[in-house]
């Protein structure tokens, strides 16, 4: 009985670490991961640099307080 249960847990054992570098490979590098706010300009040829303006924006939160934010847009 008890080297039944010592298999049961060597096989159960060695299914998972094989397992875990399968779904290693598919996690993106750390590196190559953006935050959320990251704005890339677009590249502007003849040494023209874009224009931006600031612009407001008016929203309202979950409470109903107005909130504005100022944005800025460039073209």
């Amino acid at each position: 009985m008890r080297n039944i249960l010592v298999s049961i847990a060597i096989t159960a054992l060695s299914f998972g670490a094989s397992a875990a570098p399968s779904l290693a490979g598919m996690m993106p590098d750390a590196a190559t991961i953006r935050p959320a706010g990251t704005v890339e300009l677009a590249t502007h040829y003849y040494g023209h640099k874009p224009k931006c303006v600031w612009k407001k924006v008016k929203k309202y939160d979950y409470y109903g307080n107005l909130v504005i934010k100022r944005v800025k847009v460039c073209h």
